[in-house]
């Protein structure tokens, strides 16, 4: 902000000169590299703005390039029991299609005792946080249900992995320690599930079985012994056109902004501020590179044919932009497919072992390409802001001492006027006398 004068522009009474507007013009002349100063850092904030939606942009082309190489998006598999009386299942990515005949013999089920002979709930829970009790505390989980008035029961529920045997020894040992009038009694005798996948036997301490079938989950509900029922995995299509326009329209958005940030111009008003910016148009050149670089599978290996962006079905245009190309996609078909479940790398570098996406991780972290432009960008408009900051304070103290200067001569100049004026007026005063005498 330019320094100013604070006084008004007309001349004070007993004033010959108007120091405000003297002192006014002089300031507009000190204040030119305020002025420029202020141009740019102006510069700076819309520069700094611009890089930072490049780097929003990058990280959006990162995820979409992600998302495209994770062969797990493009594996979804199914699973079903013909009877959920029995089981229900879930399976994730790994699980391999296949049908199993699956017959329950006995279901988990969770040691319980109750402990009687409290009359009040706060007796119960201080009896199972005794100090004695921290072996029953360990394997056991409580809680205190009410039965009538002055008649409490501690319900114990033994923890995962906690054998009966083990169990019951830490309820008979607690219930002897502090309480004579304290009784357990047996709810429910702890057992494990049982059961055959394909006749073959399993035996597990909980219903929930994640260990028998890779990538499936069984959870067991009831038993149908002798009748087994039939658990199915099947592999279901995973539509690939959603990704690829994912990456299309992230790379488009963050070309968009490359190009408007970066139009060349004799005009300053519809230049770019970007433009002939090394960092941003070296960040350009590595994507497009990256690319038109041959395809390679999940280990960097390069595919020995339809190695282009041809094979993805999609198609650099003239114009810089990118497009999913519906003839390409179309022979690709389950080529591509097949290549997306086993894994793919898009711009694949045999030199540092890195895809397009980690080269992007690159450009955006601290010391990365763009993470770098940005911090300098920063640390120009910290700089140019102090160095405002400073000649504002410096133009303070001139404005006070041209205000006390001109204020000084105009004193003097007042003084040497009111002298004049009183000189005048003797000598027309001595002139006159004389022609009367």
């Amino acid at each position: 902000m330019a320094v100013t004068s604070s006084s008004g522009s007309t001349t004070n009474k007993g004033s010959v000169l108007d120091v405000s507007s003297i002192v006014s013009g002089l300031m507009e002349a000190e204040n030119v590299p305020v002025t420029k100063l202020d141009a740019r850092i102006s510069t700076s904030t819309v520069k700094i703005t611009a890089l930072g939606q490049i780097k929003s942009s990058l990280s959006a082309l990162k995820a979409a390039l992600v998302d495209l190489q994770t062969p797990a998006n493009f594996s979804k598999q199914s699973v079903s029991v013909d009877s959920s009386a029995v089981a229900t299942a879930q399976a994730n990515s790994s699980a391999v299609a296949g049908s199993y005949q699956l017959e329950v013999t006995s279901l988990a089920k969770t040691s319980i005792r109750n402990v009687t002979g409290f009359t009040s709930s706060k007796l119960a829970l201080d009896w199972y946080s005794d100090s004695g009790n921290t072996d029953l505390k360990n394997k056991a989980t409580a809680t205190v249900l009410k039965v009538s008035e002055g008649h409490y029961i501690l319900s114990l529920m033994s923890k995962d992995n906690v054998s009966d045997t083990e169990f019951t020894n830490s309820v008979t040992e607690a219930v002897d320690f502090p309480y004579a009038s304290t009784n357990a009694d047996i709810v429910q005798e702890g057992q494990n599930a049982t059961f055959t996948l394909n006749d073959v036997a399993f035996t597990r301490s909980t219903n929930s079985v994640s260990d028998v079938i890779p990538g499936v989950t069984l959870h067991l509900t009831g038993t149908n012994e002798s009748l087994p029922t039939t658990l199915s995995v099947t592999a279901d299509t995973v539509p690939v056109r959603p990704k690829l326009d994912a990456l299309v329209k992230a790379y488009n958005d963050l070309y968009s902004i490359y190009k408007q940030q970066t139009a060349s111009s004799t005009d300053s008003a519809t230049r770019g501020v970007l433009n002939s910016d090394f960092s941003v148009s070296t960040m350009m050149r590595q994507l497009t590179t990256g690319l038109i670089e041959p395809l390679s599978d999940g280990y960097g290996v390069t595919f020995s044919e339809f190695t282009d962006l041809a094979a993805l079905g999609l198609k650099l245009n003239d114009a810089g932009t990118l497009s999913v190309d519906e003839t390409l996609l179309s022979t690709a078909g389950t080529t591509l497919q097949l290549r997306l479940k086993e894994g793919i790398r898009i711009g694949y570098n045999h030199s540092t072992f890195s895809d397009l996406s980690n080269q992007i991780s690159e450009m955006l972290i601290s010391g990365g390409l763009i993470q770098n432009r940005i911090d300098s960008e920063q640390t120009t408009k910290k700089d140019l802001d102090k160095r405002k900051t400073d000649l504002q304070a410096k133009l303070v103290q001139v404005q006070a001492r041209y205000t006390a200067q001109y204020a000084a001569l105009d004193s003097l100049l007042f003084k040497l006027q009111s002298t004049s004026d009183s000189l005048k007026s003797a000598l027309d005063g001595l002139t006159n006398s004389q022609k009367t005498g």
